[in-house]
């Protein structure tokens, strides 16, 4: 079945004749017997145990994305970078080397140089398409390779192919974050990924009211996840799991229209006055186009540029808009802009934010579903009180692009 099919069918648990699925929002079991409790809690007999790591709920979910990514297993988790916790947790030790796609989210290195760090575990960035770059920088002890397809804010790509041969080589694990593709528009685990990571409250929740990570891959790999999980107690909400499953059943029809959205738009600030340079996988012209081809089947709708101006110019332009909403999340309903240098890259060092492309004139925008002329026009007005005079008078002007 194609993988909407699966989203909107697999394993659907109703109680009686309830056409939604119910959400299982219990935090404990009943048992039988003693015996039954006994067999449940040691493994020999399957069930429910705890909510903490056994939840019907969260198991429909985890099935449901499983089958969407073309994985034998997955596990949800509190949040995606609950999610990369799980992994370090689970697969490294004292004395263990990461390497770090560069430019990823600053939490994402800041978890791994930082707090890991104290442990005795090291983390090496390394240019995200720079081949010769990552076979230079693996070592005896890199036990996980780390990258995010595309990386966020600068939109680069990593080969995964490429990459999944240097990591099996070495005997490392790959991790891919899917976050802004989605199960809809890439499948790592074709191109040979170890493990695919997904902040969940993006795309798959869609509008912004949950908070939730997953992990996808082989059984071997998900069920010491698993149990690390049983232990640490960063488990999924019950609740925000049904979110996260109904939205599934829609997720690739709201990225083409996201998508969509955001064609329109990049075309538009592609050729504006006050725009000095954009990044975006839809650009014909992107650095990595070649690969872009190979893996994507779809584009992530965020967009990337620097205005003419410095940081005060940005934080001016973004103080201007009316409609598109200053928040740093992606995946909504609603457009979001976000000054990454001053917000989600702010813990990167100044000479990290200029070796990564992190300037003080960068924006991010997430396209959202609204007709994109509206969110063309609420720019336009915006680059207006900078001095602009290119305001889009029709919409067919604009979808005419």
């Amino acid at each position: 079945m194609e993988h909407t099919t699966r989203a909107i069918h697999a394993d659907h648990v109703s109680a009686e004749d309830m056409h939604s699925e119910f959400i299982a929002m219990t935090s404990a079991y009943d048992f039988s017997s003693a015996e039954e409790a006994c067999a449940r809690f040691t493994g020999e007999k399957p069930g429910n145990v705890y909510s903490r790591f056994t939840n019907p709920t969260v198991e429909m979910f985890e099935r449901r994305l499983a089958a969407m990514e073309g994985a034998e297993a997955a596990v949800g988790v509190a949040s995606g970078m609950a999610a990369y916790l799980a992994i370090a947790m689970t697969f490294l030790k004292q004395g263990d080397h990461v390497l770090l796609a560069s430019g990823i989210f600053g939490t994402t290195t800041h978890l791994f140089r930082q707090y890991f760090g104290q442990f005795g575990i090291t983390a090496t960035s390394v240019a995200v398409d720079d081949m010769n770059a990552w076979e230079s920088s693996i070592q005896d002890n890199t036990k996980l390779i780390v990258v995010e397809a595309p990386t966020n804010p600068m939109l680069l790509i990593a080969d995964l192919s490429a990459l999944s041969q240097l990591a099996k080589k070495h005997k490392a694990l790959l991790i891919v974050d899917n976050t802004l593709l989605s199960p809809v528009f890439q499948k790592p685990l074709d191109f040979g990924a170890d493990i695919v990571l997904h902040s969940a409250g993006k795309w798959m929740d869609g509008q912004g009211r949950c908070v939730g990570g997953a992990l996808v891959g082989s059984t071997e790999l998900i069920k010491p996840l698993k149990a690390y999980l049983r232990a640490s107690g960063v488990c999924m909400s019950p609740f925000n799991a049904w979110m996260f499953s109904k939205g599934l059943e829609t997720l690739e029809a709201r990225l083409n229209w996201h998508q969509r959205g955001a064609e329109k738009i990049f075309h538009w600030l592609k050729g504006h006055s006050q725009v000095k340079e954009i990044f975006c996988t839809l650009d014909p012209e992107h650095p990595n186009a070649d690969v872009i081809k190979r893996q994507q089947t779809g584009h992530c709708p965020i967009i990337s540029f620097r205005i003419k101006g410095d940081k005060r110019a940005a934080w001016n332009f973004v103080n201007a808009l009316k409609v598109v909403t200053r928040c740093t999340n992606i995946g909504d309903a609603k457009s979001m802009i976000t000054h990454p240098a001053s917000t989600t890259h702010c813990r990167y060092t100044d000479e990290e934010k200029q070796c990564h492309g992190i300037t003080d004139n960068l924006l991010r925008i997430c396209v959202g579903l609204e007709d994109p002329f509206d969110i063309m026009a609420d720019m336009a007005q915006a680059f207006q009180l900078m001095g602009d005079v290119a305001v889009p008078n029709a919409k067919e002007e604009c979808f005419s692009i």
